[in-house]
């Protein structure tokens, strides 16, 4: 089946979501989302286009992206060429990341454009890692609020808070943000949850959700996981806070914990 060309104008904004392949995880660690951040922002300044949101989850990202009259095919494909070439020399891999084409539709008015914005950076909420949008590190959501800082160069925020009120468009624009819930929209019809498995509907939480909360913890608390591995104590707390909150099981807690074995967690948690 010919595929079919994308909708596009002279200069046009889009929601692109980039799915990993087989629905693999195509951020391993914090360091990978870091180098994705740093190609990002290299392409934008190389190419000139204009990013308003991102949302870096395990398995997918979410953009938002203005391609300043740029073919939005052609900067994708530059973008991941460059971070399979280097997701492949540090984990020492070969093949396809990324699915063969990423998702993309045409943001045509400035409605949908605050409503692409709220869809994105609730994505985390969606996904039931986190409760609330600024609890999640990895998204562009606390750069709008002023939470962090844009440490890249990345993004544009003038479009989107210049529909809110001058000297409080940060606080407004958040509250904006929060109410995500109260209403209903079918932006560019992805259910997340899909993503973290359908077998697993009667979990909790994933393996992946779990996961994002332990590195979120790690990074609020200011210590590395070979750190906490070294303290036993908190370690160990960390673990049954985990098993009791997620649905994972011990051999995932292991893992999770840097290869602690079955029988050790079991020990653990008890």
């Amino acid at each position: 089946m010919p595929r079919v060309q994308r909708i596009r104008g002279e200069f046009s904004t889009y929601h692109v979501v980039q799915r990993g392949n087989e629905k693999k995880d195509i951020f391993r660690n914090e360091e990978d989302k870091f180098r994705f951040l740093e190609t990002l922002s290299k392409a934008r300044a190389k190419h000139d286009f204009l990013v308003y949101a991102y949302c870096l989850m395990d398995n997918h990202v979410h953009l938002l992206i203005n391609d300043n009259g740029n073919d939005i095919s052609k900067l994708m494909k530059s973008i991941n060429v460059s971070y399979v070439a280097y997701f492949n020399r540090v984990h020492q891999r070969s093949g396809h990341l990324f699915q063969d084409r990423f998702r993309s539709e045409l943001v045509k008015d400035d409605r949908y454009l605050l409503e692409v914005s709220r869809y994105i950076h609730n994505n985390p909420v969606k996904a039931k890692l986190v409760e609330k949008p600024s609890e999640f590190k990895w998204s562009s959501n606390n750069i709008y609020s002023g939470k962090a800082n844009d440490d890249f160069d990345l993004l544009d925020t003038s479009m989107i808070l210049g529909f809110f009120a001058g000297s409080i468009a940060k606080s407004e624009y958040q509250k904006f943000v929060a109410k995500y819930g109260e209403v209903n929209g079918n932006i560019l019809d992805i259910e997340e949850h899909q993503d973290y498995g359908q077998e697993n509907q009667g979990r909790t939480h994933t393996f992946s959700a779990a996961k994002a909360r332990l590195e979120q913890i790690l990074a609020d608390e200011k210590i590395t996981m070979e750190e906490l591995l070294g303290k036993k104590s908190r370690r160990n707390e960390m673990i049954r806070t985990l098993r009791q909150n997620y649905s994972l099981n011990l051999k995932d807690l292991g893992e999770l914990f840097g290869g602690i074995s079955e029988s050790q967690i079991s020990r653990i948690v008890v």
